[in-house]
């Protein structure tokens, strides 16, 4: 699976950098504007127009002295704003690119005689608000970080940092969905009506210069089991509090629940387990089979994971056959009981 890197950035602490917190964070810039249109080479206003389409972003910055770090991060890449003792915001590194001139105008840095030449805007901003300790709780970090220089993380700290404040991002989602749009290609392109055809808005994501929605690779995972099964009459049904399993089916003395994430991390496997117990209990008809499924196959200790609690793993192949893993028998029968609450 595709993971992001995360940037610690500094943002926030003397009066200058909260004044420029405000006005490039908390607020969008036109950045074709009369002041600072100018100032952006052809390259850089083509790409930027790209990514921002509306003609406005949000911008942030590092110096010279972080070019190779720099140098690493793409689309999708994560930031984590980080100062006043507080973790304040994360974003997806969006357009990136080396313009001393903009950067200097854009932050009035003409003074300070070191620009923020490394100028990159940040997508799909999300508020976290949370105090540094929480931080310093994360392994790998030690109290009294209160993180004054930007850091790259290129280790599984990244990976906790993003779990530890619920930093959610599409890189991994869009890497799936053009890869499920690939195989619907190859295997001709057939068109299947989707289960779900209207429900609550998606979380939009940013990360290219369409809108990625993470509920779009469900759905078309969905779409391309129901086409991988196409004689099997699956429906779906709601819950009494109004949540809808992505797909339910009575066939052959058996009666399923299948549940789709859009990612294969443990994380996901945790949301599929915990929904499909939920939907179990609530069943038309006392239900014999759960299923999890996913774009590719989760690790196998989540398989395993699943298969304790007698739930079914299936996951989608880059050829755009499924692969089912059956949890044993044994165990299924032993969860049954759970799976259907009191009587």
């Amino acid at each position: 699976m595709t993971r992001p890197l995360v940037l610690l950035a500094p943002s926030y602490g003397n009066p200058r950098t909260i004044k420029r917190f405000q006005e490039t964070i908390e607020n969008e810039v036109e950045f074709a504007s009369a002041r600072l249109g100018h100032l952006l080479e052809p390259a850089h206003l083509d790409g930027l127009r790209a990514l921002h389409p509306s003609g406005f972003a949000r911008f942030w910055g590092a110096t010279a002295k972080h070019d190779a770090d720099m140098d690493r991060l793409t689309i999708g890449d994560i930031v984590v704003l980080v100062g006043g003792k507080k973790v304040r915001a994360a974003g997806e590194i969006g357009f990136r690119f080396r313009n001393p001139a903009f950067a200097d105008e854009l932050w009035d840095q003409y003074e300070d005689g070191q620009s923020f030449v490394n100028v990159y805007t940040v997508t799909n901003l999300q508020w976290i608000d949370r105090p540094i300790e929480d931080l310093w709780a994360v392994d790998g970090f030690r109290p009294k970080d209160f993180v004054y220089g930007q850091r790259l993380l290129q280790d599984e700290r990244a990976g906790r940092v993003l779990r530890a404040f619920g930093v959610r991002y599409s890189l991994a989602e869009a890497t799936l969905e053009a890869r499920l749009n690939e195989a619907s290609r190859v295997l001709g392109g057939s068109k299947v009506i989707p289960v779900e055809n209207t429900g609550t808005s998606p979380v939009v994501q940013r990360i290219t210069a369409r809108v990625i929605a993470a509920e779009r690779v469900e759905a078309q995972l969905v779409q391309r089991y129901r086409a991988f099964h196409s004689a099997s009459g699956f429906t779906s049904f709601r819950t009494p509090a109004g949540h809808r399993a992505d797909l339910y089916l009575e066939e052959d003395g058996w009666v399923e629940i299948v549940e789709a994430k859009s990612l294969a991390d443990h994380d996901k496997v945790r949301e599929a387990a915990a929904q499909l117990l939920d939907y179990a209990a609530q069943s038309p008809k006392p239900v014999t089979r759960l299923t999890a499924l996913f774009p590719e196959r989760p690790a196998d200790g989540s398989v395993r994971y699943l298969h304790r609690l007698g739930i079914d793993c299936v996951h989608h192949r880059p050829d755009g056959l499924f692969v089912r893993e059956d949890a044993d028998d044994v165990r299924r029968q032993h969860m049954l009981p759970v799976w259907h609450g009191p009587a």
